[in-house]
């Protein structure tokens, strides 16, 4: 259900521009060619991945650097998005093949949630897919703003990277509920 107090429109917006974001996440990440001003390391695919720290829904601080030698999806999302709920209900409905995998999903809130108001991480997680909060293959916190520029450059309110073992970014895309398929690719069963 969307909250009164964001309006229609706005989610309106943010579902079309999740929906364009999943077949151009890639370039939209790339940012503008022939920029003047340097820019901080952004996680495109193709490239090692930058670490940032982001908080536990426990109020623990880790580094990105923590999961290296594993997969890990860096997902961010806005508590009041729906197309993040059905995201989160897609990731939930997969539990068990990702049980069975190498990945981590690190389920984060964006920077200030979109600049719109909605419900805490824990809470949001506890609504939609309570089971993943005690799963070990997910971990959900919060944003910091050094990871939000550096994942989210453009603020997009759906958005995720796949980070291979190696380091790499792998694929940057948004709207798991739509691109699922594409993430299934990466999950390799634990050896």
């Amino acid at each position: 259900m969307v909250r009164p107090s964001i309006p229609r429109k706005v989610v309106r917006a943010c579902l079309a521009a999740s929906m364009l974001l999943a077949g151009s996440a890639a370039r939209a990440l790339a940012g503008a060619p022939g920029s003047a001003c340097p820019t901080p390391s952004v996680a495109t695919p193709g490239q090692l991945a930058p670490n940032a720290p982001f908080t536990t829904v426990d109020g623990k601080v880790v580094q990105l650097d923590a999961y290296k030698g594993h997969q890990v999806i860096v997902w961010q999302v806005t508590t009041w998005c729906p197309s993040c709920a059905a995201g989160l209900r897609t990731f939930a409905h997969h539990q068990t093949l990702i049980d069975h995998s190498d990945v981590t999903v690190l389920v984060l809130r964006d920077y200030d949630n979109g600049g719109y108001p909605g419900a805490g991480m824990r809470a949001f997680a506890s609504s939609v897919a309570a089971p993943l909060l005690k799963d070990p293959h997910f971990v959900f916190g919060e944003d910091t703003k050094a990871l939000f520029d550096r994942y989210n450059p453009r603020k997009f309110v759906d958005i995720y990277q796949v980070i291979a073992a190696d380091g790499h970014v792998r694929l940057a895309s948004s709207s798991p509920s739509a691109t699922f398929g594409r993430i299934e690719a990466f999950l390799r069963p634990r050896t």
